[in-house]
């Protein structure tokens, strides 16, 4: 048969893995391979089992199977050999280096000819002819190369039939070229990169000093030799490009610690994924990077408040945002669920061209969070659980895990928070420009959080890095094909969505909580007629009807709770007896204000006694206020002003529906509340107690042992401490 495979004498083959180097035809159609391990000749198993020598048809097969693979063997200088082997695309070929087209194009037109060019005349004429021959292709190149720079490329870039472009890339500036500095001192400069990164304080100007000191101690030992010159200190680039040659996994593990070094070399595993809003979404807080200010009369900068956000994994859009002074807790974490369910009626006027955004909110069907306290408590589960969301714990240690609530953060760090007065800048910028972000806190937290939403609003509108469209649109197209899950009885989520305390005994008084009593005369009633048959005869009380109950409330007003009827499935909601007091006080404020009545010494027992001594408090603090700072000021906050959080209207959501639109206005899908249905009786969660480093043992103090060695005298004898009454004499007195 003809041969359809041109297989040249001294060509490089690998046969599933075997290197092979053809030799020569042997006629019949049989080929001679080389097998460069064994250095004898490559034989294959034939129909009978016999070995032979291979032949065409075996070749074909092979090669058409993937077996049999032409390698490349290039020939000439090393960097021409590594230049052919590397694997990059004609494309980036070019981005390299724009003369690979031309050097490709002179040499495949020169093998094309019929003779190949000897002397710099024949070369002359060669070049000429491709040009004329070609007007269009050779329009994009400069000009003609010379002679002698043609023969090179003929002589090194590929051999005919085998001129790829990637053989035509000047490696200049590529390759690893031969060191210019002695081989001892690229040995120091090594020790000084390594040395760098045995610790986290050594900067590359403290290496560099080192490296330095070590040669001039060398150089002071070669000074009386005849031999040895002295070693040239190389200069301080030479010592950093060293470092950043030797940075890897380990040294970064050394010096920055395993975490760091997993942030920055571990491949991030797959994040996120959603297909549709609402059936995940990503909650997460932190600190913003500008200073408020407490009011706008006195222009007293607090410090820099906190924003809690919940995004939606599918579109990334920011469906509820929390900002207060509060540390991070359990309230900012209900309150921003619960404003996820309200629409955004409240954006501001440039969202006013873009009424879409006013639909994002709706119910999660499950949430992720990172480990924080406030995250996995037992209130978080139980709230959620109660509401018909999932929660889901990301790994420990991984913030990329969030991912999208994190890219929310610092889109709004680059966006608002490096441009707002009051914004915290570095300690050097600060020192450059004698900034000082408190005095230049201009901005209250109302007006922090409308530029807020001015920023969230472009954040919607503006497409995002791997997204097909703004996530407003990606929102917009979910909704009208999957509808907006929402819990229609907005009020219930304040009962539901708040920290829990249980065990708690309601008796005939109602519940004590906190130091304050909570009762309603019929709603306790009922609760005791309700639950009395669930509580064990001997833990009743003779004459008076107890039960113990599960208890939710507000840690930012304690003005009412809610206990848990496990017959009736329904949380009962008592009132504060003190309910001019408890009116908008914190559980923080309330135990601040205990401990202040401990220490002036007043009784707090009373409601006239509660606002006294509240009265006294906030008259004090109000005479402190030009002085306070810091801290404090951020605890006058907590305690003079009920969070911004509470500035929400009361009430529920009424939810209206509306006729299908030619727009393709989604439905409002309205979800019932689990807390009616729960199997469990509404039980506290259960989960293993957190693990507590235990501290180490204090060393006992070893019993001292009587030991008169020391009280030998220095002539070895032992000495004699009896007393010698003999010469005593009696004196009357």
């Amino acid at each position: 048969m003809s041969i359809s495979i041109r297989f040249n004498a001294g060509e490089c083959w690998s046969y599933r893995g075997k290197r092979l180097r053809f030799e020569r035809h042997l006629g019949d159609d049989l080929l001679y391979f080389l097998d460069e391990a064994r250095l004898g000749p490559f034989q294959v198993e034939g129909d009978d089992g016999e070995l032979r020598a291979p032949d065409v048809d075996w070749a074909l097969n092979a090669f058409a199977q993937g077996d049999l693979k032409r390698q490349r063997d290039p020939q000439g200088p090393p960097v021409r050999r590594r230049a052919a082997l590397q694997e990059i695309g004609p494309d980036e070929a070019k981005q390299m280096d724009p003369m690979a087209s031309l050097r490709a194009f002179v040499v495949r037109g020169l093998d094309a000819l019929p003779e190949t060019p000897r002397s710099d005349k024949s070369y002359r004429l060669a070049l000429a002819k491709l040009w004329a021959a070609h007007p269009d292709l050779v329009a994009k190149f400069s000009g003609q190369p010379s002679p002698r720079a043609a023969r090179r490329w003929m002589d090194e870039r590929g051999a005919p039939g085998d001129r790829t472009l990637p053989q035509m890339v000047s490696m200049t500036g590529r390759v690893k070229r031969q060191p210019r500095i002695c081989p001892e001192v690229r040995a120091e400069v090594h020790q000084a990169a390594l040395w760098f990164w045995s610790s986290r304080r050594w900067s590359i100007t403290d290496a560099y000093a080192r490296l330095s000191e070590s040669l001039s101690q060398i150089n002071a030992q070669r000074k009386d030799s005849s031999v040895l010159s002295a070693l040239k200190r190389p200069c301080r680039e030479t010592l950093r490009k060293e470092i950043r040659r030797t940075e890897s996994f380990e040294t970064v593990r050394e010096k920055y610690g395993l975490r760091a070094a997993n942030t920055k070399f571990k491949a991030c595993g797959k994040g996120l994924s959603a297909t549709r809003i609402l059936q995940i979404g990503a909650m997460d807080h932190t600190q913003l990077d500008g200073v408020a200010v407490f009011d706008g009369k006195e222009m007293l900068p607090l410090g820099r408040p906190w924003l809690t956000a919940i995004v939606d994994v599918y579109s990334t859009c920011v469906v509820g945002i929390v900002l207060t002074f509060e540390q991070p807790s359990i309230y900012s974490v209900m309150e921003c669920i619960k404003r996820a369910n309200r629409p955004k009626l409240h954006l501001p006027q440039s969202a006013d061209q873009f009424p879409d955004l006013r639909g994002i909110f709706g119910r999660f069907d499950e949430i992720v969070v990172d480990n924080g306290r406030e995250f996995a408590g037992v209130a978080m589960e139980d709230g959620l659980v109660d509401a018909g969301i999932s929660l889901r714990l990301a790994p420990v240690g991984s913030p990329t895990y969030k991912a999208v609530v994190e890219r929310l953060f610092g889109t709004l760090n680059s966006l608002l928070n490096e441009k707002l007065p009051g914004g915290v800048l570095k300690p050097e910028v600060l020192r450059e420009f004698g900034y000082d972000p408190e005095k230049d806190a201009v901005l209250t937290l109302t007006e922090l959080e409308e530029l807020i939403w001015e920023a969230i609003t472009l954040y919607h509108i503006t497409p995002r890095r791997g997204q097909s469209s703004p996530p407003a649109q990606l929102w917009k197209e979910s909704a009208k094909d999957d509808g907006i899950d929402v819990i229609g009885d907005d009020t219930e989520l304040d009962k539901m969505l708040g920290a829990v305390k249980y065990p708690c005994r309601v008796t005939r008084s109602g519940v004590e909580l906190f130091g304050l009593t909570f009762h309603d005369e019929a709603k306790v009633s009922a609760l005791l007629e309700d639950l009395i048959g669930y509580e064990p005869v001997r833990s009743r009380r003779k004459g008076s009807a107890t039960a113990r109950v599960k208890v939710k409330y507000n840690p930012a007003c304690l003005s009412e709770i809610h206990v848990w009827n496990r017959r009736t499935s329904r949380y009962v909601t008592l009132p504060c007896e003190d309910e001019r007091y408890a009116q908008g006080v914190s559980l923080w404020h309330h135990r601040r204000l205990q401990e202040w009545a401990t220490l002036k010494g007043e009784e707090f027992s009373s409601e006239a006694d509660r606002l006294l001594v509240r009265a006294k408090m906030i008259r004090k603090l109000e005479d402190l206020a030009p002085t306070l700072k810091g801290k404090e000021r951020r605890a006058m906050a907590r305690l003079l002003n009920s969070p911004k959080i509470q500035s929400l209207s009361d009430g529920g959501v009424a939810l209206a529906y509306a006729p299908s639109r030619h727009d393709g206005l989604a439905p409002i899908i309205e979800h019932d509340l689990l807390a009616p249905v729960r199997s469990d009786e509404g039980r506290k969660p259960s989960r293993p107690a957190p693990t507590k480093k235990r501290k180490p043992p204090k060393p006992r103090r070893a019993k001292a042992i009587l030991d008169h060695t020391h009280l030998k005298p220095q002539t070895g004898d032992i000495a004699d401490f009896s007393v010698d009454l003999s010469s005593w004499k009696e004196i009357d007195l």
